[in-house]
């Protein structure tokens, strides 16, 4: 899952339950278009976290340990009211 906001993409780690910045996606957003794109509210978003329906990643994943180590990841909560327009 991502989410756009403020100029930024966020991709929600499961293994982590916070969202990243991710410019390499957010760069495919914007141009190359390699992965599809389909946009649900907040709401849902909420939901599929709450529900564990979104992926784990592999422990031994080498993104898995650069997101692990990030010092900024974000609460859901802040980056789905972020890309509703709410200012946390």
């Amino acid at each position: 899952m991502a989410a756009l906001a403020h100029e930024h993409m966020y991709a929600y780690v499961a293994n982590t339950g916070r969202f990243h910045d991710n410019n390499a996606l957010r760069n495919d957003y914007y141009m190359e278009r390699w992965f599809s794109y389909t946009e649900i509210g907040p709401a849902e978003a909420r939901r599929l976290i709450d529900e564990g329906a979104i992926g784990r990643l592999d422990d031994d994943s080498e993104a898995l340990e650069r997101w692990r180590a990030d010092p900024r990841p974000l609460k859901p909560a802040d980056v789905l009211a972020i890309a509703a327009g709410v200012n946390p």
